[in-house]
Parts: C-alpha cells; sequence; structure tokens
C-alpha cells in the first residue's frame, strides 16, 4: 500500500480531460500522420465521435538518468503527465487523421482518447501505436464512475486541498466532501495519485460504477468492528468496553440451521485458510418470516457516537436479500428501536457492501430514520434477512472512525 504526503498543494481540477483546438475534420486516407478508427463495443464505426492525440510530458525516469541519477532513486515513483496535441471529429467511417508526424510520437509516448454518446457515456483511453502508418482501431466503451473514499471527515481541511488524479492521463477528480469522484473515465488500468504519489493501483470494468476506499496516510480512519477471526461471539469493541456479543433469533416461523443449539454462534464460524474466519449463517424462512443477527455495542444503555461515520463496510456472500441497521440504544414500544436502515443483497461471490449515511431507507412507521437523528447514539448493529437460505459475514468495518470513545 502506498501513502502519500501531506502538505499544501493545488486546488483541485473537476472531472474531465483537457483537449486541444479542434482540427477541421478527419478524413479517411492516412499519409505520414497518424490516423485512429473509432469503433464500438461490436466493432461498428462511430462518426462524430471526438478524438484527441495526447503526448505523454517527457520520460522523467530517462531524463533523470541523464543526468546521472543512481539506480536505487530511479526506482521511485514520478508522475505522468500528458499534454492534448491534437482533436479531430470522426468521419463517417469512423476514421480520424491527426496532422502529427508519426516519428512525433515514435520518440515520445502518445495516447489517444476517444469520446462519443450522450454525456460521454462511451470511451476509450490507449496508448497509440506509432510503428507504421496504419490507422489503429480505438473501441469506445461504456465509461465508468469512479469514487475514491478518504475514510476522513468532510471537514478535514487536508481534503480539500487534496488533488487526486490517475497517473498518465488527463483525468482529475473532482473534490466531494471526504471523496473524489471522476464522473466518466474509460475502462483500463490505472494508478491513483494524490498530492503526486501513488495510493494504489486499479482496474475499471467498462459500464461499471466503482466505490472504493484507499488508504491516505494521517487522513484515513476506520475501525474493524467485527472480522471473527478471533473466534468467539464477542464484537471487537468487547475488548476496550464489554457487551454481551452476538445473538441470532428468528421471527415468524423462520429458523436457523446455523448456528445451532450444538455449536452455538462458535460454530457457525468458518475458516477456510484464505481469508481467516467468517460467520456462515444458513436459515429456513417461509411466508413473511426472517431471521435476525444482533449485538449491542455496549451494556444495556450503553451507546457511542458514530456521527462521523463516513461508511459502514461488509463483506458479503450468499443468495439473500437482507437489511443493515445501526439502531439508536433507547428501546421504543414493541421492543423496537429507531434506526437508520439499508438494503442489500448477496450473491455467490465475496462483495465489498459500502454503506453510506445518507443513502439509508425512511419508514416511520417501521423506525425508519434518518442517521442524523440517531447518530450520536448509537446502541445496536443488526442484521435482518427476508428470504434465501444462506448469508456469509465478514470484515464489519466503521469507516471514518478511528477510535470509538
Amino acid at each position: 500500500m502506498f501513502y502519500f504526503a501531506l502538505g499544501l498543494i493545488l486546488a483541485a481540477f473537476s472531472g474531465c480531460s483537457d483537449s486541444g483546438p479542434e482540427t477541421a475534420g478527419a478524413t479517411s486516407e492516412t499519409t505520414n500522420g497518424i490516423a485512429v478508427v473509432a469503433l464500438d463495443g461490436v466493432h461498428k464505426p462511430i462518426p462524430q465521435a471526438r478524438v484527441t492525440l495526447y503526448q505523454r510530458l517527457g520520460d522523467v525516469t530517462a531524463e533523470r538518468l541523464s543526468e546521472g541519477m543512481t539506480p536505487p532513486v530511479v526506482s521511485q515513483f514520478f508522475p505522468s503527465y500528458v499534454t492534448a496535441l491534437e482533436t479531430a471529429t470522426a468521419d463517417d467511417s469512423g476514421m480520424v487523421q491527426f496532422e502529427a508526424e508519426l516519428d512525433q510520437c515514435q520518440k515520445a509516448r502518445c495516447y489517444v482518447e476517444g469520446i462519443a454518446g450522450e454525456d460521454s457515456s462511451l470511451m476509450v483511453w490507449t496508448k497509440i501505436n506509432a510503428a507504421d502508418s496504419l490507422a489503429d482501431e480505438i473501441e469506445l466503451l461504456p465509461s465508468v464512475t469512479l469514487t475514491v473514499r478518504t475514510g476522513a471527515a468532510a471537514s478535514d481541511s487536508i481534503v480539500s486541498r487534496s488533488v487526486v488524479k490517475l497517473d498518465a492521463t488527463p483525468y482529475w477528480a473532482k473534490n466531494d466532501g471526504n471523496d473524489f469522484v471522476f464522473s466518466h473515465v474509460p475502462a483500463g488500468l490505472y494508478t491513483i495519485v494524490a498530492n503526486t504519489l501513488p495510493v494504489g493501483d486499479i482496474s475499471l470494468d467498462a459500464g461499471t460504477s466503482v466505490d472504493t476506499l484507499l488508504w491516505f496516510q494521517e487522513l484515513t480512519h476506520e475501525y474493524v468492528f467485527e472480522d471473527f477471526d478471533d473466534g468467539d461471539n464477542l464484537n471487537n469493541l468487547a475488548k476496550t468496553y464489554p457487551n454481551y456479543g452476538w445473538y441470532y433469533l428468528p421471527h415468524k416461523g423462520a429458523s436457523f440451521e446455523s448456528p445451532d443449539s450444538v455449536g452455538g454462534f462458535a460454530g457457525a464460524l468458518v475458516d477456510d485458510g484464505a481469508r481467516g474466519k467468517y460467520l456462515s449463517l444458513k436459515f429456513t424462512i417461509q411466508d413473511t418470516g426472517y431471521v435476525m443477527l444482533g449485538t449491542r455495542l455496549g451494556l444495556d444503555t450503553g451507546y457511542y457516537d458514530l456521527s462521523a461515520l463516513t461508511a459502514l463496510r461488509l463483506k458479503v456472500r450468499g443468495d439473500c436479500m437482507f437489511a443493515v441497521a445501526l439502531e439508536h440504544y433507547r428501546q421504543l414500544e414493541n421492543n423496537n428501536y429507531n434506526k437508520a436502515l439499508w438494503i442489500a443483497t448477496a450473491n455467490d461471490e465475496w462483495t465489498e457492501l459500502v454503506l453510506r449515511p445518507g443513502d439509508e431507507l425512511l419508514d416511520d412507521k417501521n423506525y425508519q430514520v434518518a442517521w442524523d437523528e440517531i447518530s450520536t447514539e448509537i446502541g445496536i448493529f443488526s442484521i435482518f434477512i427476508y428470504n434465501g437460505t444462506r448469508l456469509e459475514i465478514d470484515e464489519i468495518v466503521f469507516e471514518g472512525i478511528q477510535i470509538i470513545d
């Protein structure tokens, strides 16, 4: 994991790339210049696609080597920048012809960006083949929305002064509270750079919306509420503050197969040798029945101020729909509690859920309230499971919280 150095930096740029001046238009013939053909995912030409030729601004490592820099220093990371050389519009055959000479991109790395569709719905970013005068084919695929979370408080001034970009591209993120958002970027493999230093690599699949946490030194806060690796029935808060641990209850004719009366909660913990222990729930649910898993954060009427929470994360696998809730400590009528509640689903692959304050479902009749109404007095963590037969859970994390006091 990489870290970035904190300090005064430039103001953040917003979402998309800079473009050079447009040329008069593309032609279908190639010369000794650079030509590309813009195609969609089924290999059909994309007329009117906007294609921009970029050049990498110097190979810093090579320049430093020529100045006599020693190998250990050369191995350090140097952020790369690109500049737009030309922009042109594809003709009816998808062809774009640039005026730049081949040798210009043979001496330094060149890239092309293709954009088409409403609101940059199709994009590509790729290195250009400048070995000959044949036109390169570029495939424009559905663009990606990337949100990089810091796990820091939105009020932290360091966040507002930070700059986040994708290395060796024209893509800069827009600061949104404690997050950095790339509204539209092409699919591909990138290094995320913050304040000139890398914080991690990420692979983006076409047409997805990616929400990821990257650890920012002295800025990211998170508390691992439960990872089940200790093999007991107590959440991790119990190591510092006493509580009663985990409980599991069936309702309205539903039943648990795991945990069962023989092995108890510990009997439902599985160690597959790869990810450590995780909780494996198995159950039978019919009609309006449901099962629930829960734990108090403290004893009886104890509660904690979680108002700094930026996201609740947990990894799940299974075949069910369920709800995750952080509940107020004070009991209302019929053993109900006001709660911030998020709906989620589990499938056959391990998936990390990112549940954000502000995205909770509101329903006063079912005691579902806005996070801000109860965030300073949270007493219970709960999961309500409504269908399916199994749910596996691992790594429940309170993001934005470092030390619970």
